[in-house]
């Protein structure tokens, strides 16, 4: 927001507009009433609207509510940390959500049909321009490249919009008669796919014989992907025909969906391509709490990190994960051993425990072919595959 309120440095834009100013005043007044008129306004503009903007890099977002602020949306995905509410591509709007209250700007239409107005932005501080522009239907074309996001305003000081497209002739969309959409965008809930997942790694590309994508890591038990029959270790590659290369392309597209709406992802299983529609719900109340499918794990072996202590006894450089403890119901038992280290599953080389879930998340329900470093040895063991786990 805005803190700093020097004055001195407003910009006002008024060369090719001080005649139609100065009509209004008898000549020999002219020149004191003018800057008494445009000090009198640029502090009347202050006072009400400098709170209710948010300064970003890449443009500017109007408080439209005490918690939410409107924004291009094609500068949205360039601003870092911010909550994205909703995306509206027909207006053009983001709506966000801010982390502390701030001051709304109420807007509404102009009586009259003005082509001056006054254009509240940012350059490297708070600036005030005087615009010369054309209503043309609910958006108002005005003079110049101006940075988005930035609150245009009539003559009297009626806030009408914000740029929205910036060019040599900007584009600024009227606010009042899109209220009702906009307050959709705020009350709607948010559309909820019910996963989790990861970008695919190189490394992990490499086991999963793909290059690019998001895996499954994990489905909430209930939730809309878990109803569509999806599984962990699938691979969402396309949203809505849209090119999925990393988690924060699903996360975009997920933050201009609502519960109801239709999400229609290209996923990879056992390097099949498969298409899924899917209706998003809520998210359920707490739903980080929501029971998720446990981890895939071998059932009764307790896996960890290859003890410190372990490590330099060891004769060779040993990488993998270390087997401290086996059930008696595990299908393992008599298999694996109490202190063996396991080194690849499925001939996939394992360097740490993260990576053994991972190999371990793409076996189903196969069998195991694992490779263990016991007693000074390598040996090969076959784990039969189990139908849960």
């Amino acid at each position: 927001m805005f803190t700093n309120k020097n004055y001195s440095k407003v910009i006002i834009k008024i060369l090719f507009i001080i005649s139609f100013i100065l009509f209004s005043f008898n000549q020999s007044n002219c020149e004191e009433n003018f800057s008494t008129l445009i000090k009198s306004k640029v502090d009347t503009i202050y006072q009400k609207f400098s709170d209710s903007l948010i300064s970003f890099q890449e443009g500017i977002a109007v408080a439209i509510d005490k918690n939410y602020a409107i924004l291009p949306a094609k500068i949205v995905e360039k601003v870092p940390n911010i909550s994205i509410v909703a995306i509206d591509s027909k207006l053009n709007l983001a709506v966000v959500k801010l982390n502390k209250e701030s001051k709304p700007v109420v807007f509404e239409l102009s009586e009259t049909k003005d082509e001056l107005f006054f254009l509240l932005t940012i350059f490297e501080e708070p600036s005030i321009l005087i615009v010369k522009g054309k209503f043309k239907d609910n958006k108002i074309e005005i003079q110049g490249k101006q940075i988005a996001g930035s609150l245009l305003l009539s003559l009297d000081l009626t806030p009408l919009g914000i740029v929205t497209e910036s060019s040599s002739i900007s584009e600024v969309l009227l606010i009042k008669p899109f209220y009702s959409e906009i307050n959709k965008l705020i009350k709607r809930k948010p559309g909820w796919l019910g996963l989790q997942g990861q970008t695919i790694t190189a490394e992990l590309g490499k086991i999963m014989s793909v290059s690019e994508g998001v895996v499954i890591t994990n489905i909430y038990e209930g939730g809309p992907a878990d109803k569509a029959k999806l599984r962990r270790g699938d691979v969402i590659v396309a949203a809505d025909s849209f090119k999925i290369t990393e988690l924060k392309d699903l996360q975009n597209i997920l933050s201009t969906k609502f519960a109801g709406e239709t999400i229609n992802l290209e996923i990879i299983r056992d390097g099949i391509k498969k298409d899924y529609s899917i209706i998003l719900e809520e998210p359920p109340e707490n739903f980080l709490q929501t029971k998720a499918s446990p981890p895939l794990s071998i059932k009764g072996v307790e896996i960890t990190e290859i003890p410190e202590n372990l490590k330099t006894r060891l004769k060779k450089s040993i990488k993998g994960v270390f087997v401290k403890k086996i059930s008696e119901d595990s299908p393992a038992l008599g298999i694996l051993k109490d202190e063996d280290i396991i080194i690849e599953i499925n001939k996939k080389s394992i360097n740490s425990y993260k990576e053994f879930n991972e190999i371990l998340q793409q076996s189903g329900n196969n069998d195991l072919l694992i490779l263990v470093y016991r007693q000074d040895n390598f040996q090969y063991v076959i784990i039969p595959g189990q139908k849960s786990r």
